[in-house]
């Protein structure tokens, strides 16, 4: 009887420290992206729909608001599709944090060089010879939208590009390097920041934990405030790499972190923000 009870009592703490982990990331909507690149052979605005989900939930940083609950937000507001003004609205309903809205503005499979070489030499069965024989494009507009405050974040259009054996393939797999690049942009444009609090050797304390959504052995950069400048009547103030770090230890609120390499001496009072 003891031994189950202190298998239940161990079970709960893990289970209870996973919810909590999750419930401290940001939360993210990614609405239905639009296709306005006039490639019809595929549902290519689907497909990148799909990708970029899997990309952002598979970071790890975030939690993605589930298909099935965006299906029902959407149903009850009427959209088929959703403008960039009505993200914020829709994100709420679906308590997300933030919004991802934009649109596939280009979509392309095209023949490799090699391909081209091929079909002139051997006829039209000759690409059948290579391994690689389509070139898949597609170009991604999206916005990165806080849905408390309605500010667009961020306003970025990535791309992605692969070969492959076929059409559909290569079209899938270049949306799935798109969704990469947008995740990428993310990252480089993550709200969160923190302060180095207490330095002890290679580690370093800083004032961010569970609560903004860090996770452990997350990459870090660290970055020194440069002085500050003027420019149309308004301080700017603008940051310098010095080294990067990982995450060894998240609690609520504050980690502990490693110094990776680093280009000078860190102090108390430098800046940390995610990287890759």
């Amino acid at each position: 009887m003891v031994k189950w009870s202190r298998a239940l009592i161990a079970f709960a703490v893990i289970f209870l420290t996973v919810i909590s982990c999750e419930a401290a990331k940001k939360t993210v909507a990614v609405m239905p992206l639009e296709n306005v690149s006039g490639y019809t052979e595929q549902r290519v605005a689907e497909i990148m729909t799909e990708q970029l989900i899997a990309a952002i939930n598979g970071s790890g940083n975030y939690v993605v608001v589930e298909r099935v609950q965006m299906g029902t937000v959407l149903k009850e507001q009427g959209f088929q599709s959703i403008a960039a003004g009505k993200s914020v609205d829709t994100g709420e309903m679906s308590g997300a944090d933030y919004s991802v809205v934009g649109k596939v503005i280009m979509a392309d499979v095209s023949d490799t060089a090699a391909n081209s070489l091929a079909k002139k030499l051997f006829g039209k069965d000759g690409h059948t010879i290579l391994m690689h024989s389509h070139r898949g494009r597609v170009s991604l507009n999206f916005r990165f939208v806080d849905n408390k405050t309605g500010e667009i974040i961020f306003d970025a259009t990535v791309e992605g590009d692969k070969t492959g054996k076929s059409v559909d393939g290569v079209i899938h797999d270049a949306c799935k390097d798109a969704a990469n690049n947008a995740l990428k942009e993310i990252n480089n444009h993550n709200p969160f920041t923190a302060r180095i609090i207490k330095i002890s050797g290679d580690l370093f304390y800083i004032d961010a934990g569970l609560d903004s959504g860090l996770r452990n052995g997350e990459n870090l950069l660290i970055m020194r405030e440069d002085a500050p400048i003027e420019s149309n009547g308004k301080i700017v103030v603008t940051h310098t790499k010095i080294g990067d770090a990982k995450i060894t230890e998240v609690n609520g609120d504050y980690s502990v972190c490693r110094v990776k390499k680093s280009t000078g001496v860190i102090r108390a009072g430098d800046v940390v923000k995610r990287g890759q």
